[in-house]
């Protein structure tokens, strides 16, 4: 039979379109994603049977006794300890913003994390409660309770709340943008299908989706350990993907995004995000921004 109604082309794919003209006459938008992620450790089949890090899976709960996964634990725990401490001075070197997508779950466990990449400016992004919990496991009244929990976990951490969002694994439910649209939020990141923002309806609100990157692109470190990739194929990506956008852009101005995961930044990995920040600040007309500056510019002067 014919499906009648499919939710990712009525909302994603009919998006309204923005005719955008970036500040200064900027050719490319490029904003830097750091994520800080936080899985659960019980090994619950269920939650973790495809939730991996680097080269190893998660055990799972059929055959083992000890209820913990420190393995998995101990690679995922790198990012909260040391990987975002190397991105944040890399940016601040730099001086550049980024947008950070952080569980909830991390907010707790590394808080003096979020309270300095607060403190320098970033962006703090909404992105679920914990990694391996994605919102497509819960029912609509679930997926509330959990956006609420979030934006109040950093609320009361940094004084704050987040008004973008991008859901653990970049999975949404049909009832996604209805309930961010409902709590407050101005933007929403899983879409993968445009290289530009564009408006999104749901529930009678209206949100930018501001499209992200997944590891086919090359600009999302996680492809480089699940496709075998090092940090210098990562390099060379980032240069071939920025150099169509900003000729594409000389007429259409885009945006590129790269992602930064915290338990990704090893020494290699950050040198390749220094390299690529280089490379992009070596041409005119690109504007370094965070996610929710490049929404509130397309709110105040593109959307009149």
């Amino acid at each position: 039979m014919i499906p009648t109604h499919d939710s990712f082309y009525d909302v994603f794919s009919r998006g309204k379109r923005v005719k955008i003209q970036w500040p200064n006459g900027a050719r490319l938008a490029v904003t830097l994603a750091g994520n800080l992620e936080a899985w659960t450790e019980t090994p619950d089949p269920k939650l973790r049977r495809t939730r991996h890090v680097g080269g190893v899976n998660p055990i799972t709960a059929e055959d083992v006794r000890c209820k913990y996964d420190f393995r998995t634990a101990s690679e995922n725990d790198y990012g909260g300890r040391t990987g975002i401490w190397r991105i944040l001075r890399i940016l601040e070197k730099h001086g550049l913003k980024a947008s950070f997508n952080i569980n909830a779950l991390a907010a707790i466990r590394y808080p003096d994390a979020v309270k300095q990449l607060h403190a320098q400016g970033h962006e703090i992004v909404g992105h679920s409660y914990a990694e391996d919990i994605q919102l497509i496991l819960l029912s609509k009244e679930e997926e509330r309770e959990e956006i609420r929990a979030c934006v109040k976990i950093f609320q009361d951490l940094v004084g704050t709340r987040p008004y973008g969002w991008l859901s653990s694994g970049m999975r949404h439910t049909e009832y996604t943008l209805e309930l961010l649209g409902e709590e407050g939020f101005l933007w929403h990141g899983d879409a993968v299908n445009d290289d530009a923002p564009y408006l999104v309806e749901a529930g009678g609100k209206t949100l930018i989706e501001v499209p992200y990157r997944n590891a086919v692109s090359g600009l999302n470190d996680t492809g480089m350990y699940r496709r075998g990739m090092t940090a210098r194929d990562l390099l060379s990506a980032f240069r071939d993907e920025f150099d169509i956008l900003y000729e594409e852009s000389q007429t259409d101005p885009k945006l590129l995004t790269m992602a930064m995961h915290c338990q990704m930044a090893f020494p290699a990995t950050g040198k390749v995000y220094e390299e690529a920040i280089k490379y992009a600040k070596s041409f005119p007309g690109v504007w370094f921004a965070r996610r929710i500056d490049v929404v509130r510019w397309l709110l105040d002067h593109c959307l009149k």
